[in-house]
């Protein structure tokens, strides 16, 4: 996996991290509207990094293909490093 494409990836593993835990903190605290604000900013940051690194690097899940054809198995997959993608 190329620096630019593992950096991005970390980066949307971050943001799903962030909106996990405050999913978790608004299920105890429903009423907080800064949490609220909070988790639509990190979501709207999170569809964002998404949609750049399924563009950049291919799809994460199947839905992510945008062709018509199936290109699914055409990229390596996020957690494929350079080794096993070179065989």
């Amino acid at each position: 996996m190329k620096s630019g494409q593992a950096k991005l990836l970390r980066k949307l593993m971050d943001v799903d991290f962030v909106i996990h835990e405050t999913v978790l903190y608004l299920d105890g605290h429903p009423g907080n509207q800064r949490a609220l604000e909070f988790y639509k900013k990190a979501a709207a940051e999170q569809k964002e990094i998404y949609n750049q690194y399924v563009t950049q690097y291919g799809p994460i899940v199947a839905e992510d293909v945008r062709q018509n054809s199936w290109t699914w198995i055409d990229f390596p997959w996020p957690w494929q490093n350079d080794k096993e993608v070179d065989n």
